[in-house]
């Protein structure tokens, strides 16, 4: 493995300490009882992964909530970042269109080391995701424009979305100091190569400059299963975009590959980009926007 250093934007954290950190699994995609055994089998600990990084020349990285485990309870994401903000910083989850989140965000932004905020959601019978942008959504992009805070989406279904991004780009030019990170770069289409991850969709995202893309192990394995060559894709998205707009997050707690061959994978999808980009794209440009807060 090259001697690269990395920085971690999308790493999930959770604890067997279900006491301290109670849990609520309900509607587990992989079904409750197996979320379960995996939390005392294998728990995602600060412990663990720092240690993990630290043998993968990993320097930092972001404790992005794990909605699976804890929905909205920020608390053990929060622990993580604060006992550890040398090296990490959090990202929250919370309803964006819940009343009482702008002031909670503001709250727990103000008395944390938080980083961003996670916004995560299925359309609605329309097709529709009015819980990015609506009144009381703006609320607290309000909030989190203020305390320049990064905007993480993770949009669902897992492809792409036009509704979707055609939302997120009228909430980029509203709050155009405000960065948008599309989690698993804003799902990349996987059925015709190479040349049909980014469709007409995503191009329209080109003359957007906030809104920047996390590649993840997600999007790694997908390639995998379909055939796509990964480092040719982070070519294209680096040439697409700018090497300024492009950053590697390993979704580490959630998916189950080991974290040295995620990092190693990594690397190898960065192999056709200058000693430069490559620096940007496995660490600085998320070291940026997700660095220690305190």
């Amino acid at each position: 493995m090259p001697n690269q250093r990395l920085f971690d934007t999308h790493a999930h954290f959770f604890t067997d300490d279900t006491k301290r950190f109670p849990i609520d699994v309900t509607g587990a995609r992989e079904g409750e009882a197996e979320v379960r055994a995996r939390i005392a089998r294998d728990p995602a600990t600060a412990e663990r992964l720092l240690a993990l990084w630290d043998q993968c020349g990993v320097t930092g990285g972001a404790a992005v909530q794990y909605n699976t485990i804890y929905k909205t309870d920020n608390s053990y994401t929060l622990s993580v970042a604060d006992v550890n903000h040398h090296r990490v910083s959090a990202v929250l989850i919370l309803r964006a269109d819940f009343p009482e989140t702008p002031e909670q965000l503001r709250a727990l932004a103000t008395r944390h080391n938080v980083c961003g905020l996670r916004l995560f959601g299925y359309p609605d019978a329309d097709g529709n995701y009015p819980w990015l942008d609506s009144p009381a959504a703006l609320k607290t992009w309000e909030v989190a424009a203020s305390l320049g805070l990064t905007m993480v989406i993770m949009y669902a279904p897992g492809k792409p979305s036009r509704a979707a991004l055609h939302r997120i780009i009228a909430l980029a030019k509203r709050f155009p100091k405000t960065v948008i990170a599309l989690d698993h770069c804003g799902w990349p289409g996987v059925e015709n190569g190479v040349a049909g991850t980014i469709g007409p969709e995503h191009l329209e995202l080109v003359n957007v400059p906030n809104i920047v893309f996390k590649f993840t192990q997600i999007n790694l394995n997908r390639f995998c299963e379909t055939g796509i060559d990964a480092a040719r894709f982070v070519r294209l998205i680096v040439d697409t975009y700018g090497g300024g707009r492009v950053m590697w997050g390993s979704d580490y707690g959630n998916t189950k590959d080991a974290y040295p061959d995620m990092v190693a994978q990594a690397i190898a999808a960065t192999s056709l980009l200058s000693a430069a980009e490559r620096a940007q794209v496995l660490h600085d440009n998320g070291a940026k926007l997700f660095a220690d807060r305190l």
